[in-house]
């Protein structure tokens, strides 16, 4: 008897750029990321592009050396802040922001809360 087909939930092309926003993010070469998991660069892009997929112990490695869990790959939407922000300049110095010490971060929110309190923003 044949098989139903297979629902997918998630396309390779989704989970490829999720990995994608998520290896931008901390800033790892996809050279950087084949080597930690025993391939090639052009087998990331692969995957990257949605031309290839994942295994269970690939997406395993990949989370470990990202330091991320397999929910922002996987989980219900974890790219959707970053596509509904357009402004690729505001986004460049978001991802700049986050690799600040924890207490530089807190002295510039401190400031951007002023700021946007004063402008009657928030």
């Amino acid at each position: 008897m044949p098989r139903p087909p297979k629902h997918t939930v998630l396309s390779k092309k989704e989970i490829g750029a999720r990995l994608r926003v998520a290896r931008q993010r901390k800033d790892v070469t996809q050279a950087d990321l084949a080597t930690i998991l025993g391939t090639n660069q052009s087998h990331v892009s692969n995957v990257e592009r949605g031309d290839r997929g994942l295994t269970i112990q690939q997406l395993v490695k990949i989370c470990r050396a990202l330091k991320i869990s397999p929910e922002e790959i996987l989980g219900e939407s974890p790219v959707a802040e970053e596509r509904s922000l357009k402004d690729r300049r505001l986004l460049k110095r978001l991802r700049q922001i986050e690799k600040l010490p924890k207490t530089d971060k807190q002295a510039l929110l401190k400031t951007i809360d002023a700021f946007l309190k004063s402008s009657r923003v928030a």
